[in-house]
């Protein structure tokens, strides 16, 4: 060994000096021991461990029919992506029994060009520390992990998506998304969230689809810091297009510093009012939500709403007018499951609706399955002229004048079944005919004229009826009545006692 090192120092002292004028170190001297340098080099390359990933097994084929799920590694797939056909990993780990087990604090190198990476379902109660430039796409959902250290995924700059739905996660500070700069989807639904630290998701400046739902504390969360604005508390990206804030026991939320959220997910909160929403919003969800009417401008006017989902509202009773004012794109209303729901006012959308030039404009779809809408007036007719999908089914409908025409719409598809008139029971409200729906105060006249001629006979005949009663009580002519007084010869004769003989 004190050979080989000599060797490089002779070899360093040479080119010293011939820098300085010096040649008293032949070539053939400095060429051998070149040779054993790079001898050396090359035999230390040779000695170095060939790098081993601890999830894949790639020396087995990539179609190995012996493969078992407690060989100790993951399924990790091969294949070449698009565009440019370069080959990339990914790596499933889900319900696997694996034989290298994560040590907190120390960072596992994935294979190159791995993609995705798959360790849901694995029970872990620690994030895992990884390393990957390349990883796009991360699960580590439904496992039992409590807590997500500062800057654990900071070797993952390329990160697009991370899953951490269905943990125990309590808290999420400040440095947890550290390194994540590019990430586009982060999913913290159905944890224990109690606490948000301030400007917890600035980092991911790129940031587009946020889920928080089923976090039931949020809302004690949000009342306690008395801050309701999810954007300049958290640091949430005006980029953000989608937020999903279900059952979080809200009752108040400001999302009106989002200038480019798109669809707001708010169901089953205890919400009573909404009037903090952006004005480009296109889809709203807020079923579930214990409201019990909606009153005049419910929302604000949003200008590009196209999808309004109210479902399953436990308590909505009345739809009151102008309460959907100020919505003129929107397209889609479903308010199925409703079912104490039983009044829809007839100017619902406001008493002029603007007729739109454009064919895409205008009401399209309305869902009304499973409420207790009766009747719907036909002060509606004018908003409906653009609907083509009318569900009704489970609602108790009355088949009368009142609906005939909702019947008479040609580009109208009706679902539904009629309750009453009896007649009609149980007829599909699409195969009853138009003048089938009637009214009492619309029959025919001739149904009118004999109810007219049947009263006066009914009359006539009581009349007789009682003429003859009276004239069968009343004495017959041969029957004299004569009065009697005191000179009539049919007075009463009083005979005393003791004047017999007087007589």
């Amino acid at each position: 060994m004190w050979t080989k090192g000599l060797a490089r120092s002779v070899v360093t002292l040479c080119l010293l000096l011939s820098i300085c004028g010096n040649s008293w170190c032949d070539e053939e001297a400095v060429a051998a021991a070149a040779a054993a340098g790079v001898e050396e080099v090359d035999h230390q390359t040779q000695s170095l461990p060939t790098p081993v990933s601890h999830l894949c097994n790639f020396t087995k084929p990539l179609l190995d029919p012996t493969e078992s799920e407690d060989d100790g590694y993951c399924i990790c797939n091969t294949h070449n992506g698009q565009p440019w056909g370069i080959p990339v990993v990914e790596i499933n780990c889900r319900n696997r029994l694996l034989a290298h087990v994560f040590v907190p604090g120390v960072e596992e190198q994935l294979p190159q060009g791995t993609v995705r990476l798959d360790l849901s379902h694995r029970t872990l109660t620690d994030v895992p520390w990884l390393a990957g430039s390349s990883l796009h796409y991360l699960h580590l959902d439904h496992n039992a992990i409590t807590t997500v250290p500062d800057k654990v995924f900071a070797n993952l700059s390329s990160l697009l998506e991370l899953h951490l739905s269905g943990n125990r996660i309590e808290v999420l500070t400040t440095d947890a998304l550290a390194g994540l700069a590019m990430l586009k989807v982060l999913d913290l639904s159905h944890n224990r969230l109690r606490a948000i630290e301030l400007n917890a998701f600035s980092v991911s400046i790129h940031l587009e689809r946020l889920v928080l739902s089923n976090n039931t504390a949020l809302g004690e969360f949000f009342n306690r810091t008395g801050e309701s604005d999810l954007f300049l508390r958290l640091g949430v990206t005006t980029r953000l297009s989608t937020i999903e804030l279900e059952r979080c026991n809200l009752t108040d939320i400001s999302l009106t510093s989002g200038a480019g959220l798109e669809r707001a997910f708010l169901g089953h909160n205890r919400f009573q009012q909404l009037t903090q929403l952006p004005k480009q919003l296109t889809y709203l969800d807020v079923s579930g939500t214990p409201i019990r009417s909606l009153p005049p401008k419910f929302l604000p006017y949003l200008l590009h709403l196209d999808t309004l989902i109210m479902q399953d509202m436990p308590t909505l009773t009345t739809l009151e007018a102008y309460s959907l004012y100020g919505l003129p794109r929107m397209t889609y209303l479903n308010l199925q499951g409703s079912r104490n729901l039983t009044t829809i006012d007839g100017h619902l959308f406001g008493q002029n609706v603007v007729r739109n030039e454009t064919t895409d404009a205008g009401l399209k779809r309305l869902v009304l399955a499973g409420t207790s809408i009766r009747t719907l007036n036909d002060s509606l007719q004018m908003a409906f002229e653009s609907l083509r999908v009318l569900d009704l089914r489970g609602a108790p409908l009355y088949c009368d004048c009142k609906l005939r025409w909702l019947r008479e719409m040609r580009n109208l598809t009706t679902t539904g079944m009629c309750v009453k008139p009896s007649s009609l029971r149980r007829a599909p409200f699409g195969l009853v005919q138009p003048h089938q729906y009637e009214c009492r105060s619309e029959q025919s006249w001739v149904y009118t004229v004999f109810n007219v001629i049947l009263g006066v006979l009914l009359v006539v005949g009581v009349g007789v009826g009682i003429y003859l009663i009276v004239r069968a009580v009343r004495p017959g002519p041969q029957v004299v009545l004569r009065r009697v007084g005191e000179t009539s010869p049919y007075a009463r004769v009083t005979i005393e006692p003791n004047s017999a003989e007087n007589l």
